[in-house]
């Protein structure tokens, strides 16, 4: 007996994972909302949804937005229909928390992009905090908070415990 999360993936009951066999029908609960990050005089943003996701980032000198949707793969195919547009997601557990790893459909290399929400603390305070990561050790590149207030304050803040990426 295990626990069904976001629709696709198992967490078995014994400690181990049961292989999934499709990716993530929707997003899970704890991603769902607006998140901030605050850099350089500008707010980005990621919005989940149930099964859309849309940010919002400032660089380069002008503001850029995407948006996707995930959708449900198996994945054990072989071929795999071309929709250069669509997403899927599945789950992971990297260092001491759970992580959604978002996927290009046709994507043919890399480890996609990694996001997941973790309690942490500042200063006495818990602090909601969406982490961004990727590459093959899963670095965190970023964090976003809940409110604009806080994405302000804490900015680019690193956290003790996090593996960020080196700097080169």
């Amino acid at each position: 007996m295990g626990l069904l999360i976001g629709g696709g993936a198992m967490i078995a009951a014994t400690g181990t994972t049961a292989q999934a066999k499709t990716s993530l029908r929707y997003f899970p609960t704890a991603l769902r909302r607006t998140w901030y990050h605050y850099e350089d005089g500008h707010y980005s943003r990621i919005t989940f949804g149930y099964k859309h996701m849309r940010t919002t980032d400032y660089y380069d000198g002008s503001w850029h937005q995407y948006t996707t949707k995930i959708h449900v793969r198996n994945l054990n195919a072989t071929h795999v229909s071309h929709h250069p547009s669509w997403m899927f997601a599945t789950l992971l557990y990297a260092h001491k928390m759970h992580w959604v790893n978002l996927y290009g459909w046709n994507q043919g290399a890399g480890d996609g992009d990694f996001y997941g929400v973790k309690i942490r603390h500042y200063r006495g305070y818990r602090i909601r905090t969406l982490s961004i990561g990727g590459g093959a050790s899963l670095w965190t590149s970023g964090h976003y908070y809940a409110t604009r207030k806080v994405a302000r304050n804490l900015g680019t803040h690193h956290f003790s415990g996090v593996l960020y990426y080196p700097d080169f």
